[in-house]
């Protein structure tokens, strides 16, 4: 055990750097802190007829902190979100906080992340049904950091274990120890390097910039966990008059495509 922190990458130092830089800011007039909370609600259908629905399902937070520094800024964002104690047997819940330096230009020059989520076991209907009515001893958690600059990325991904009485109530207390956890760690980091011209950066980064662009449609690259992604956008307004943004996040090296809507 006293080995592992000499183990530690430099990139390890250098997520600590970005992600605690923000927040030792924060008493900066130059800081900007916004920040939103979200209630989830749930509809059980069957071929497009609801059938049970449940208010208060899940609920989470978006906070979104900017510091104006000499050669730039740097942008300081992060999502979670969780079912509730109220939730019997479902215990899911999961975390991103990334930390991006943007030049003056505008353009990220470093960026890092730190993510950890509930891990399913369950593969059909009957699986899902056990674990809702038995709760295991622990839950199991992936989590993933990484640091990059200049168009190279370095990150990890660990399997992390938690008591199962802990829930999203106890986020704080999960992210402490889930960070804690993983910088302790010593194993092989995944290397990417982006193609020449590109300026890749972390996703909820991306996805902010998508939702700030005045132009309809968006492409950026995205890099999470040793992997490249692409991310398409495209924005339509509703009946409301809101605005909406259909984006498709594609897994480069295996075309697997995950759609998503903001």
């Amino acid at each position: 055990m006293a080995g592992l922190p000499a183990a530690r990458s430099q990139a390890a130092f250098d997520i600590d750097r970005l992600l605690d830089g923000t927040s030792t800011g924060r008493g900066n007039a130059d800081c900007r802190r916004e920040a939103r909370r979200y209630v989830a609600n749930a509809t059980i259908t069957l071929f497009s007829v609801p059938l049970i629905s449940r208010r208060c399902v899940g609920s989470g937070y978006a906070v979104v902190e900017a510091a104006n520094r000499a050669d730039g800024r740097t942008l300081s964002i992060q999502f979670g979100a969780g079912s509730p104690r109220s939730a019997r047997g479902l215990n899911r819940l999961g975390f991103i906080q990334e930390a991006v330096v943007e030049e003056p230009s505008g353009k990220p020059s470093e960026s890092g992340w730190f993510a950890f989520m509930t891990t399913s076991r369950e593969k059909n209907l009957d699986q899902a049904k056990k674990a809702l009515e038995t709760a295991g001893a622990t839950i199991p958690y992936t989590g993933s950091q990484g640091y990059g600059r200049d168009g190279a990325f370095e990150s990890h991904v660990d399997r992390l274990d938690f008591p199962s009485h802990y829930t999203w109530g106890d986020i704080a207390y999960l992210v402490e120890s889930a960070r804690g956890a993983m910088s302790a760690g010593a194993g092989a980091p995944r290397r990417v390097s982006a193609a020449a011209g590109e300026r890749p950066a972390t996703f909820l980064y991306l996805v902010r910039q998508a939702m700030l662009d005045a132009s309809p449609i968006t492409k950026s690259a995205v890099v999470f966990s040793g992997k490249q992604f692409t991310l398409d956008g495209r924005k339509t307004k509703d009946s409301a008059g809101t605005m909406r943004i259909d984006a498709l996040l594609t897994e480069n090296h295996t075309g697997e495509k995950t759609p998503f809507r903001l």
